[in-house]
């Protein structure tokens, strides 16, 4: 004959029960925040490097622009450069005869 539990025996394995659910419950709420800090580092960890890449990309297209406009300058100035040599080889043959007739007066 089966005997049935008493009350408290019937008690005590309710208390088991909910203290192996309670376990269980703690184990699964400690998972998931080891998961979700996991996650959360991960997340953190790639938008580092997205936000490193983004400021290389800037860093490295405002670095072309400027070399872009260095080379402009450079361009620029040697244009400028011929110029004023081409201006003052001419200026120069007009100099060196007002030279010599300034100190070597033709005799009238």
């Amino acid at each position: 004959m089966l005997e049935e539990k008493t009350l408290l025996e019937q008690v005590r394995g309710k208390e088991v029960e909910l203290a192996a659910a309670y376990a269980r419950a703690c184990a699964d709420a400690d998972a998931m925040k080891e998961t979700g800090a996991r996650e959360a580092r991960e997340e953190i960890e790639r938008a580092g490097r997205e936000g490193r890449q983004a400021a290389e990309a800037l860093f490295e297209g405002a670095m072309d622009a400027l070399e872009r406009e260095i080379e402009l300058v450079r361009r620029d100035a040697r244009v400028q450069e011929a110029a004023l040599r081409s201006a003052g080889e001419t200026h120069v043959s007009e100099v060196a005869a007002d030279l010599v007739r300034f100190v070597a007066p033709t005799s009238e």
